[in-house]
């Protein structure tokens, strides 16, 4: 083997050493991000019940209603928001009538507001009520100048001990399936 030979072959290993390094910091980079996106810290509302996770790097709000307001303060033109409320009904009432409060209260307050569809999903072995929901969000800060957003939300009403527990997602059109996870995560979390 002559030395231009046995040089062409070090360069090929070299080659492929690079190119399995690059690998392998690809797929730490997107463990790495994974983990970072999908932290979650606790919360507990005693006087309501109620315990579960939330997104770590999200802003938390509490007061009387909703419980808790957590939104992702890395949003586009419309910051994705997780709600939670905890509201009373009787037995034997459906949990629709929650949700039907909750349509004309958003109605009332922002521009365009409808209501896609209502149906029944299963939520870590109990039924739930869906409904999903479209508005459109107008930015009013006069020294901000953007475009109004188009808004997706949910809201799933979970009935239990004489109450409705209603977790609210609201994300950008573009942006609602990559937040649903988060709303996800927080659903399996609960407990009241």
């Amino acid at each position: 083997m002559t030395a231009s030979q046995t040089s062409v072959h070090r360069d090929r290993w070299a080659d492929w050493a690079v190119i399995l390094l690059v690998v392998v910091a690809l797929i730490l980079g997107l463990v790495l991000r994974e983990a970072v996106l999908s932290r979650t810290v606790p919360f507990t509302f005693p006087e309501a019940g109620l315990s579960g996770r939330c997104p770590a790097n999200w802003v938390r709000e509490t007061g009387a209603d909703p419980l808790l307001r957590v939104r992702d303060p890395r949003g586009g033109e419309f910051d994705a928001v997780l709600e939670l409320r905890s509201r009373p009904l009787a037995a034997e009432a459906e949990p629709t009538i929650v949700l039907d409060a909750l349509t004309l209260e958003r109605a009332a307050r922002v521009t365009a507001y409808q209501t896609l569809d209502t149906d029944q999903v299963l939520v870590g072995g109990a039924t739930a009520t869906r409904r999903t929901f479209t508005y459109v969000y107008v930015d009013r800060n006069p020294y901000v100048n953007r475009l109004p957003a188009v808004v997706q939300g949910m809201d799933l009403a979970l009935q239990g001990d004489g109450r409705v527990v209603v977790v609210t997602l609201e994300a950008g059109a573009d942006d609602f399936d990559a937040c649903y996870r988060y709303a996800h995560a927080l659903l399996q979390s609960l407990e009241f």
